[in-house]
């Protein structure tokens, strides 16, 4: 039914939106960290989790939530 067949394509987009972070963490500890992968922790935010995961500091952890609130409408 064309009506309802958008669901599915949303879901799967959204699916994939939420992977992006975790994909590229996992591309730049593959390139500048020796492919040192660090474990998502589910208690951060994704700003958060993201910095947690390529190995930066507290500071940055607020950076990455700026810049993913900023950049979140395009």
């Amino acid at each position: 039914n064309k009506m309802t067949a958008w669901e599915y394509v949303y879901e799967d987009a959204s699916d994939i939106v939420a992977r992006i972070p975790i994909i590229a963490a996992f591309i730049y500890n593959l390139k500048y960290r020796g492919d040192k992968q660090v474990a998502i922790d589910p208690k951060l935010d994704m700003g958060a989790n993201f910095a947690h995961m390529i190995g930066q500091s507290e500071q940055y952890k607020d950076v990455a939530r700026m810049y993913f609130i900023l950049h979140s409408d395009h």
